[in-house]
């Protein structure tokens, strides 16, 4: 490994003029993820101010740079104009401008903004403000940004920048190559007061730019070297925002060549989020640092067998860049800079810890949080770090607000709890105590904590707040609150629970009750049509509900605690009319008189409520009783007409059948007796009697009536009837009768007889 160390040193010795292209060139990523910049000459143009002297012609100006100029403007109102040159040619334009007669100065151009400062959120969760009142950096305290580069701006000027070297071109002016080193310096050690854009974790504290990335990639030896020469340079802290994959035994020897320095290396744990390593982050005693995860939505990097990252910390703090412009170091680039800084401050807080003190400190006081599982890192605890190292607090914290009130209603699912506290320092963490135990913890201040009530408890219950600062002062206050975990109780009043029902909806009402005696919401969805509404002095309510196709509607009933009850019920649904159904007569039948339509075999799922009838549109009645069966009268009309049946199911949906086309005949036969013998004949032995009958539904039987008595029938045409006289009384009245087919009957004259 020495001889391996060896050869690195001695290649990065001989400087830009001399790479050698077999050396192992593992790339080294940026954490945050950067896409590698546009070169110099195609990146945008960069601003210049430049002052002229009072009857300078601006063109003689413009025209001493010849092509470098991409574009100007006067400043108006003074004498001044703006000149935009390529980024790459910055330097040459100053250089002409300042020998150009007539130019009192030429500057960059700078942002400017409104004069405040910005404090990054991932300071606050570290707790990196409370560590302030301790201690906000020395500036004998020197943290090594090996990276890609640092570039003065407003927030991080010269006189904070210790020197420097560049192993990417062998030389001591290690400029910022694309912006990511300058925004990781910033992180760490922006200085207050700039009012341009945010104040860095260790603001009093230098850095010392090391630059071994080009475009967002370098190799193991350059990273290796860099961080070597930052340990053998002063620097206490080395922030190592970049890793690779690949084990490297180089960068290894560097991790242990620094903590032999009494450096101590905070190495990102990259932005691939699986448990595999990083490095040189994995190797100890770096300290490795990943960016907490605030929405679960990665992986865990530790697994319960291989804890190999250490802690956690916020990414995403704003900073400016190298153009001074505000821009974000994401990722676990800016969650390790926001280490670095904490590191920092603790060297700040007691110069002569040794990096295996404040490596173990950091790693032993940071937030374990909740919701976490046991083996996932833990988030930099800044301010514990920096009291631990020596802080003094006398003065025990002040709760302002509770974050409840006595007899404030609390349900089953509990609350939020917006307690308030101050501290002269700060306060390390906030317990919620109930029943003599921990019940809800916060170490996040300024947010509320959420607590849950002990399952199934009903009454008053005294909740304590304690809150500690990090001396381990303490502060408490108790309010009772009320407690009501018991859900509402609902039962379906309408429809019956065995109802059918159709439609899409169905009025509904429901009765609702709760150990709160109010029931004050109901949710169906965002449509307010479907929605119930309260029947004033009932628990009942009362509304439509919207049906599933299958029948099934939802409700939730909340009471005033904030309990509620999921209700459901499903009904069996019937959006059919009735089905099937036979009538009789059968079309074109014939009928006479009053006869009886009847209907039978109709279905449905509801119930049949009832059934009606019509002829030729006149309403005949209604029959509610399977088989229905109505009469419908004729009278002596004959002809052609129309038998209409509609039925209703209990739901009111309703089916009208084909109409029948029926044939009324209510005229009698036409008859006549075309021999036999005369009124008043006198007659003997067997008569004979000759009949002609006629109907157009057809003629059923001829028959002889003597005396009002059927003596003979007939059934054929060509009708005959015979008659034995001696059977018969000596005056006899003869008459014939005559049937058609539908029961109409016609008879002839009387006739007398005499027998001899």
């Amino acid at each position: 490994m020495d001889a391996v160390r060896s050869e690195a040193f001695m290649i990065l010795a001989a400087g830009a003029t001399v790479r050698v292209t077999s050396f192992v060139t593992l790339g080294l990523l940026l954490a945050a993820g950067l896409v590698a910049p546009a070169s110099a000459a195609e990146a945008d143009p960069v601003r210049l101010d430049v002052g002229l002297s009072a009857g300078t012609d601006p063109a003689v100006v413009v025209d001493a740079l010849g092509d470098a100029v991409v574009t100007t403007r006067p400043v108006p109102g003074l004498d001044a104009i703006t000149i935009d040159v390529p980024a790459d040619r910055i330097d040459a334009a100053l250089t002409v401008l300042a020998a150009t007669e007539g130019v009192r100065y030429a500057d960059r151009g700078a942002v400017v903004g409104a004069d405040s400062e910005v404090l990054p959120y991932a300071l606050v969760v570290s707790e990196v403000p409370q560590a302030w009142t301790w201690t906000a950096g020395k500036p004998g305290i020197t943290v090594a940004v090996v990276d890609s580069g640092v570039n003065v701006n407003l927030d991080m000027p010269a006189t904070r920048l210790a020197a420097g070297y560049d192993f990417v071109d062998g030389d001591a002016a290690p400029a910022d190559s694309d912006g990511h080193g300058t925004m990781m310096a910033n992180v760490i050690a922006a200085q207050r007061g700039g009012g341009v854009g945010t104040i860095g974790v260790c603001s009093a504290c230098s850095i010392m730019p090391v630059r071994v990335l080009s475009s967002g990639r370098g190799t193991t030896a350059d990273a290796a070297a860099g961080i070597a020469w930052a340990a053998d340079h002063g620097a206490r802290v080395i922030n190592a925002s970049f890793s690779t994959a690949s084990p490297s035994r180089l960068l290894l020897d560097a991790v242990e060549h620094a903590n032999a320095k009494g450096a101590l290396v905070v190495a990102s744990a990259g932005n691939v989020y699986s448990a595999a390593h990083r490095y040189p982050a994995a190797y100890e005693p770096a300290l490795a640092v990943t960016e907490h995860d605030r929405y679960f939505d990665y992986p865990e990097k530790n697994t319960e067998d291989d804890q190999w990252v250490d802690v956690t910390a916020y990414g995403g703090s704003a900073a400016l860049g190298k153009d001074g412009e505000i821009g974000y170091a994401k990722g676990s680039s800016g969650a390790t800079a926001v280490a670095s800084g904490v590191a920092a401050l603790a060297f700040s807080m007691r110069p002569d810890a040794t990096a295996a003190e404040v490596n173990a400190l950091i790693r032993r006081d940071a937030d374990r949080q909740a919701n976490y599982v046991d083996y996932h890192p833990p988030q930099v605890d800044a301010a514990q770090v920096v009291y631990d190292l020596g802080g003094t607090d006398t003065a025990p914290p002040t709760i302002t607000e509770t974050g409840l009130t006595d007899g404030q209603l609390i349900g089953a699912a509990g609350t939020y709890v917006p307690t308030q506290v101050t501290d002269d320092h700060g306060v390390e963490h906030v317990d919620l105590i109930v029943g003599g135990q921990v019940a809800a913890t916060r170490t996040e201040l300024g947010r509320s904590i959420p607590w849950e009530p002990p399952t199934g408890y009903n009454g008053p219950l005294p909740v304590t707040v304690v809150a500690y600062d990090y001396a381990g002062n303490t502060a408490s206050a108790t309010t009772t609150v009320q407690v009501d975990s018991v859900q509402p109780t609902v039962t379906l009043v309408s429809p019956a629970q065995t109802d059918t029902v159709h439609g899409t909806t169905v009025d509904i009402t429901v009765e609702a009750s709760s150990d709160t005696k109010s029931i004050v919401a109901q949710w169906q969805g965002s449509n307010p049509a479907y929605s119930l509404n309260p029947i004033p002095g009932t628990d009942r309510w009362t509304g439509k509900a919207s049906l599933s196709p299958e029948g099934q509607f939802g409700l939730d009933i909340w009471d005033k605690a904030g309990n509620y009850t999921t209700f459901s019920h499903a009904f069996a649904v019937d959006n059919d009319p009735p089905a099937g159904g036979t009538i009789a007569p059968a079309s074109w039948a014939k009928v006479r008189g009053t006869f009886v339509s009847t209907l039978t075999g109709v279905t449905d799922a509801s119930g049949i409520a009832k059934a009606e009838l019509w002829a030729d549109g006149r309403y005949l009645g209604a029959d509610t009783t399977l088989p229905y069966a109505l009469p419908v009268p004729t009278g002596s009309y004959t002809g052609t007409f129309q038998l209409t049946w509609r039925v209703t199911d209990r739901l009111g949906q309703e089916r009208t059948l084909p109409a029948r086309t029926l044939v009324a005949d209510n005229t009698a036969p036409t008859v006549k007796i075309t021999k036999a013998p005369k009124n008043n004949a006198k007659v003997s032995g067997t008569v004979k009697i000759y009949v002609s009958a006629y109907d157009a539904s057809g003629v059923a039987r001829v028959e002889l009536l003597v005396n009002g008595k059927l003596v003979t029938r007939d059934t054929t045409a060509g009708y005959l009837l015979k008659l034995n006289t001696k059977k018969q009384k000596k005056t006899m009245k003869v008459q014939v009768r005559v049937y058609d087919k539908l029961g109409n009957v016609r008879y002839t004259s009387v006739r007398t007889w005499h027998r001899r």
